[in-house]
């Protein structure tokens, strides 16, 4: 008898922490239930936690409104972990290049202008995801795809003076535009 009274108060701790254990397990299954019915209805969710906002940003995206979209991958890039980061930087990629090939498809080079801005954002944005993973086939495919549209140009930084022509530069033949040349295997 004396030990099941040594045994007591620690018999009471383990079932006052498992009873507490429980009601937040269950306070968290209410929350994920609520959470997948707002999923389920299309309904934005107006939290500000990271994985709300993705799925917020998701929605709208979905609905149309890119520009709200943008903002709210923006926020869950500020406050969510790895894995939110790099699909928010790969969704938001994938609305900039969409929305500069719709401007592309419906105005052609006339819309160049407005093209160049959304194919350098969609290019950083895939950068930023394959930073995050680098072997994440679909940004490295999509990356390109946004390379072939807007190539990068690199900058050469030379110490020489503007008038002098540069002996590493040669002249070929071959036209110098980088990327491949439409109509050609």
């Amino acid at each position: 008898m004396a030990k099941c009274l040594k045994l007591f108060p620690w018999m009471v701790s383990l079932s006052a922490i498992s009873l507490a254990l429980s009601v937040w397990l269950t306070f968290r299954l209410y929350e994920d239930i609520r959470y997948n019915a707002r999923l389920e209805a299309n309904t934005p969710h107006n939290e500000r936690n990271a994985e709300a906002l993705f799925a917020d940003a998701f929605l709208l995206a979905r609905q149309g409104s890119i520009q709200q979209s943008l903002e709210l991958y923006a926020e869950a890039l500020s406050n969510g972990t790895d894995h939110i980061r790099k699909s928010s930087y790969f969704n938001s990629g994938n609305l900039y290049l969409s929305k500069a090939n719709q401007l592309l498809e419906e105005q052609g080079v006339e819309a160049y202008d407005q093209v160049s801005p959304l194919l350098a954002l969609a290019k950083e944005s895939y950068r930023e995801a394959l930073r995050l993973e680098p072997t994440w086939q679909e940004a490295k495919y999509n990356y390109e795809l946004a390379l072939r549209l807007s190539p990068l140009f690199e900058v050469k930084q030379s110490n020489r003076e503007p008038d002098e022509p540069d002996e590493s530069e040669s002249v070929d033949g071959w036209a110098s535009i980088p990327g491949f040349p439409r109509g050609m295997p």
